[in-house]
């Protein structure tokens, strides 16, 4: 397996030599201002299916860069400091006898990251990072009971809940540059905090949908901001 992953690494390295010069390979930089949007995969929980992509929208500027002097990727490294919002929905409904209960939940995550940027060859963007911040869960709750197809009872009113916690993530990505200012990548995202069903109804009552919206993986659109 060793061998197999230097092999690997070797032939990476050359391709990227080969596909470009030394002093083009560095695309994050100081002052550099990107936007991203980011349609991806919501994190999983059993108490409901998700009914929409999760979405992402982000910004970030270079903070420092080229601090990585190398023979082989020239002058290289960049750290970036953002921001990010993802939403992601949730809805189910469950069904016994004469007896609907409807669940719809919103959870929405403002974290505050930052990432390190090294560039392996020409247009090539690999990076990760931390994040943290807060996340909100808005959860509503009804239950019906009909008792004919003509009219029905309303056991419950609809009760609706606004739940907030922390989050502390970690991410990691891609970008390929097709312009010099747009791009298209992969990101994977984890909330360390993210609870399981049982933990999240212990800690906050009736809600059982833990953690943040941070999706599990994203596909992104990025745009490069200026001229540098």
């Amino acid at each position: 397996m060793r061998r197999f992953l230097c092999i690997l690494f070797g032939v990476f390295v050359s391709g990227s030599v080969l596909a470009s010069s030394i002093d083009e390979i560095e695309i994050a930089t100081k002052g550099q201002t990107t936007l991203a949007l980011g349609v991806g995969i919501p994190p999983f929980t059993s108490g409901a299916a998700a009914d929409i992509p999760c979405l992402s929208l982000s910004a970030s500027a270079g903070m420092a860069s080229g601090f990585v002097n190398s023979d082989l990727f020239g002058k290289n490294g960049a750290v970036d400091l953002g921001v990010q919002f993802s939403a992601c929905h949730y809805k189910d409904e469950y069904s016994l006898y004469n007896t609907t209960q409807y669940v719809k939940v919103f959870q929405g995550s403002l974290t505050l990251r930052s990432a390190f940027h090294f560039q392996f060859m020409k247009n090539f963007d690999a990076y990760a990072g931390l994040c943290g911040g807060v996340n909100i869960c808005a959860e509503s709750f009804k239950e019906v009971t009909r008792y004919s197809e003509q009219s029905y009872f309303e056991l419950w009113n609809e009760i609706e809940s606004n739940t907030f916690s922390p989050v502390l993530g970690a991410y990691v990505g891609t970008k390929w540059f097709f312009t010099d200012h747009f791009a298209l990548g992969l990101e994977a995202s984890y909330d360390f905090l993210r609870t399981d069903d049982e933990a999240c109804l212990e800690a906050y009552g009736r809600s059982h949908y833990g953690g943040s919206a941070l999706p599990i993986i994203s596909v992104l659109a990025s745009f490069k901001l200026g001229n540098k």
